[in-house]
């Protein structure tokens, strides 16, 4: 009986209630506007041809924003060549049962061809044969009005909703990076190194032979998740009070970058947490800071580089070349939620505070990594 309940009613795609809501509330405000500007700016007479078509495309573009049928190109590709296809049969072929299927296989093909499928797509190619002498008069006309007109007015409406509710992203970037590439301007890298390419990915699909609708961005975060939810296993619900470092080498705001850099030396670390008078995190300072703030075009050496940096006129301290606000974390924090953290902000430190903001611990890179490979890294990092 379960087994029949799980074939009947499968499950769908996992997302919480607030996704479920806002999309719902996004439906109801997107068609609200299409028809009222549609109504006011196309007219009566050919405005229902299009809103069946149109709310089917709603569901996707508020309902799956970062999906590829959902992308712009798809949207307005999928109705405008779907429509053309429709009209061709529709003027050409006598049998109407004939250019009905016609016009919708073909809109299929030449959607895949063209790189923008979309489902709705196929219902204004069936709407053009089917629909009545109002449609039929106005031919290739169609294409413009109203289908372009509505396309226009739904696909405005869906990116300032979309790009109004927080998490969203639209139009979504379905560029599947290689492992080998930057993610220059990637909100969502995967989490992971990857250990595929995207030559990879795309012989694994051309194996499927079948469309699969998720982009190539979103399976690599999903492929990351997966990695990172399957270490949390292992570490055995382990978070960042478990591996980090409690006697932590910190600096003040005021502090000489000479004495800072001398620091860091003598305690050889790569970072230092910088902390106001009420001992809570004002800014990070890295090796990394230290080059930011060396002008590279007078000097040619590193040391020589350094010395110019402290002999500037302005005042030498931590506070000048330190990074803020700093990215922190809970002591609490699970480890597979620290692996993001270094991965979507690039950081090498993470300072770990109390609750009232106040510093305990900090963690590296190298303090995670240990975690999941144990004594190998300690191993090889000496």
């Amino acid at each position: 009986m379960r087994n029949l309940l799980s074939r009947l009613f499968p499950q769908q795609a996992t997302v919480s209630h607030r996704e479920r809501v806002l999309s719902g509330l996004g439906g109801i405000l997107a068609i609200f506007l299409t028809t009222l500007i549609a109504q006011r700016y196309i007219g009566g007479v050919t405005l229902p041809f299009m809103l069946a078509s149109m709310g089917a495309s709603t569901v996707l573009l508020l309902g799956a924003p970062h999906s590829p049928l959902s992308q712009p190109w798809a949207f307005a590709g999928g109705h405008l060549v779907s429509s053309f296809v429709g009209i061709s049969c529709a003027t050409t072929i006598p049998n109407v049962y004939l250019a009905a299927g016609l016009a919708v296989g073909l809109s299929i093909s030449a959607m895949y061809y063209l790189r923008c499928l979309h489902p709705p797509g196929g219902a204004t190619a069936l709407l053009t044969v089917i629909g009545d002498q109002k449609i039929h008069m106005l031919g290739f006309h169609f294409m413009l009005m109203p289908v372009l007109v509505n396309v226009v007015v739904l696909l405005g409406v869906a990116l300032i909703i979309n790009n109004l509710i927080p998490g969203r992203r639209y139009p979504a970037n379905i560029v599947l990076h290689s492992k080998t590439e930057a993610h220059h301007g990637d909100e969502t890298p995967s989490p992971v190194k990857l250990s595929f390419d995207q030559e990879d990915l795309r012989t694994a699909l051309r194996e499927m032979d079948g469309y699969i609708d998720v982009s190539g961005e979103d399976l690599t975060r999903i492929y990351g998740l997966a990695t990172l939810h399957a270490h949390q296993r292992g570490f055995g619900g382990m978070s960042l009070g478990d591996i980090m470092t409690h006697d932590v080498v910190t600096t003040k705001a005021d502090t000489d970058l000479r004495a800072l850099w001398a620091q860091m030396k003598k305690h050889g670390i790569r970072g230092v947490p910088v902390l106001g008078q009420d001992g809570r995190v004002v800014g990070m300072v890295t090796i990394v800071d230290f080059l930011n703030a060396v002008d590279w075009r007078i000097c040619e050496s590193f040391i020589h580089r350094l010395k110019d940096a402290f002999k500037r006129k302005s005042p030498s301290t931590a506070e000048r070349i330190m990074s803020a606000p700093v990215i922190t974390a809970r002591v609490d924090t699970p480890l597979t939620e620290a692996f993001l953290t270094f991965s979507e902000h690039g950081i090498n430190h993470l300072p770990v505070i109390e609750t009232d903001g106040r510093l305990i611990g900090i963690v590296t890179r190298l303090d995670l990594l240990s975690a999941l490979y144990g004594d190998r890294v300690g191993q090889q990092a000496k």
